[in-house]
Parts: C-alpha cells; structure tokens; sequence
C-alpha cells in the first residue's frame, strides 16, 4: 500500500475534454468513493476550459483529486507524468472522454484491502454512441476464467482465454511497483500508447485475479477519437512505432516459453491486429516508413507470429515471405486500384 495508505491511484490524461471531463470526473468523485483512493488528472497543454474544470474538482475533493498541468506531450506523457507522482498500492488509466461505474469503483476499493496480486483485471462496458446518442452498449463478461480466483501467470495462457477483447488496457490494474520494477515509460508525443501499458509490465507480474465488476465504460464514437476510422488510418506510422516496441521487448525476454507464449498472444491482441486493420486502409506505404516496417516483419517471422490476416490475404502473404517494405507499398497501390 501506498505510504498514505492509498489503495488505488488512476492518471486521467486530459486534452481539450471539456464536453466529458465532468462526466468522468463524477464518476469518481462521488461521496461515497473512499480517500484511499487517488485521481491524478494530467491536463496536457489543453485550449479549452479542460483544467478549470479538473482544478474544480481538485476543490470538491482534495482528498482524493490533484491536478498536473504540463505542456502538450500526447498520452504517453500524461501517463509517465502520473505514474511518477502516484502514491497508490495499484495503479491504471481513465480516460476523460470514459467514466467508471461508481459503484464497482467503491466494491474494488473494498476488495483491495484485502488483495495482493500482481495485477487485477475488471470487466468492461462499451457505450456506442452515433450523433452524441447512445445506441448500444456491449458488456464484456470475460466468461472463460473463474472470478475471483488468483491465477498464477506462469501455468496460464492467455491464447486460450481471449474471445472478447478481455486484456486491454480498460481492464488492467497494476501493482504500482510492478509497473516501476518493469521500467514502463510510454513514448512520447504519439497516440495509441496505451497497449504499452498492456504488454511490458505483464512480464514482471507473478498473479493476477479477475473481479466480476463491471468498472470501466469505454465510449465508442465520440468525433476526433483515436479509434475513429479516419483517424487510425492516418495514424499508422504511431501504431507501427508501439507494434515494433512490442516485438523488440520479445528480443529480451528471458528464455522462458511460457512467458513468451503470452507475450505473443498480448502483442497480437493488443498491438498486431489493429496494425493490421489499419493497414488494410492504405493505400500505398510512404518510403520513409520501409526501415520501420521491415523491423516490424521480420520480428513477425523471427517469432512466428502468424495473424489471420497474413494468411489470409495476398499482399500480407506476399510482405511475410519477401520481408520488403517496397512490394508491400506497391501492392497496397495495386489493390486500391482494382478494389
């Protein structure tokens, strides 16, 4: 526990949120949420009314809320500025434009008084929204593991028990020092950090348990997302940066296959199959991004890494068996030609 007794700390890293920062910030500032808990809200640089609205809930809630305000550095850096200040036992993200169930949040802060694992994964919501309208929202029940029952991550693999999207990022909560043990610093100045987060620190965590609460609301379709269709096409050079990162983490991981086993699975989940995704929007691969490229192939190949998609489609299985950066752009061209 945190030398103020603090059970849990979580970083919102904020820009130019004021339209959900006060949504966000409600759902954990309630009366009911304990002091032993931590919000860190890391105001990046944002031109709207984003810190006056945090620094209002600074005063609602000394207690439990404090307030950074740096120049803009992307989400990497409000993440590295948190978790250098956080005093909490465990540690993890919200973002500004998502929210917590409050009452999970106030069950979670319950059980970690008692907890001590590695890491502790919750469920997750997604709200879908069109137009600022919600129209659905998916619950992500994790139905594969037992609740409630410490699993060791040396006799689990993580290829068997994902369906649904179970390990990312809005379900994951760290031991803080595990997060430190590891050495985990986001890049900088690039978005779609946040698997980072996901995958390093899974290599120094000895047990994990799962908790049938459903904390984190995750918010589809908001305008100027990073999951935006138009935006994740544009930001391909980020996602392939995070991507190469995953798989040079692969190059120093002690030889131990188990480890390296669900180290593949979490870059496949959280890292490859959203790289690929995204360049399946392209429509030809810019010269400056070959070197990059080719670092991240022939990792692929080296590891044995082979998502549906390389299989499936022939300038994935081409790019795999010529390692070329080149034929890959010339036939991302010649498909959007002929599709």
């Amino acid at each position: 526990m945190g030398d103020n007794g603090k059970l849990l700390t979580v970083v919102v890293p904020t820009y130019n949120m004021e339209k959900y920062l006060p949504e966000c910030l409600d759902s954990v500032t309630a009366d009911i949420v304990s002091d032993r808990f931590e919000v860190i809200v890391v105001n990046d640089g944002s031109k709207d009314s984003s810190l006056e609205i945090a620094r209002r809930y600074e005063s609602k809630r000394p207690d439990i809320v404090r307030v950074i305000d740096k120049e803009n550095g992307n989400y990497g850096s409000c993440v590295n500025a948190g978790l250098a200040v956080a005093t909490g036992k465990y540690f993890r993200m919200l973002d500004a434009d998502d929210r917590f169930d409050t009452g999970a949040l106030v069950e979670l802060l319950q059980r970690l008084e008692i907890c001590d694992t590695d890491l502790v994964v919750t469920l997750i919501t997604e709200e879908v929204y069109h137009n600022e309208r919600k129209v659905d929202e998916i619950c992500h029940p994790f139905s594969t593991v037992r609740k409630n029952h410490v699993y060791r991550t040396d006799e689990f693999y993580i290829h068997t028990h994902v369906q649904d999207g179970e390990f990312r990022m809005h379900g994951m909560t760290y031991k803080t020092e595990v997060l430190r043990r590891s050495g985990l610093h986001l890049i900088e100045g690039i978005s779609y950090t946040d698997t980072i987060y996901l995958y390093q620190p899974f290599a120094y965590a000895k047990d994990f348990i799962v908790y049938d609460l459903y904390l984190y609301h995750y918010r589809i379709g908001r305008d100027g997302q990073t999951m935006d269709p138009e935006k994740q096409r544009k930001g391909l050079i980020d996602i392939a940066r995070v991507v190469e990162l995953q798989l040079k983490e692969l190059d120093v991981t002690p030889d131990d296959e188990h480890l390296k086993t669900n180290q593949k699975a979490l870059i496949m989940v959280g890292g490859i199959s959203f790289f690929l995704d995204t360049l399946k929007m392209q429509k030809g691969l810019p010269k400056e991004y070959h070197v990059l490229f080719h670092s991240i192939i022939s990792r692929i190949n080296k590891y044995g890494i082979s998502p549906r998609p390389l299989k499936k489609k022939w300038y994935f299985k081409l790019w795999k068996k010529t390692e070329s950066s080149r034929v890959l752009g010339m036939a991302l061209r010649l498909r959007s030609i002929f599709n």
